[in-house]
């Protein structure tokens, strides 16, 4: 729980907007994903590029996200394993 908790600090709040959006289109044909599940791993890709964090963490223990997100560049944290 602990681990939780530290990771909580540094997590990042991205709004939907319209690079989340753009970014989410491209991901649903990439990787087939889920429009909601796009949205998500979008808001992540502007987050990470926008603070220039490119060792951001992804949680996430969807598979087909889980996969996506790896293949995009991020760390994944799967918090059910």
């Amino acid at each position: 729980m602990d681990s939780i908790a530290a990771e909580a600090r540094r997590m990042i709040e991205q709004p939907v907007n319209r690079q989340v959006l753009d970014a989410a289109s491209i991901l649903v044909d990439r990787h087939h994903l889920r429009a909601l599940d796009a949205i998500q791993l979008g808001s992540a890709i502007v987050a990470r590029d926008l603070f220039a964090a490119q060792d951001m963490s992804f949680i996430v223990s969807d598979d087909d996200l889980k996969s996506a997100a790896a293949a995009e560049g991020f760390g994944v944290w799967d918090p059910t394993t």
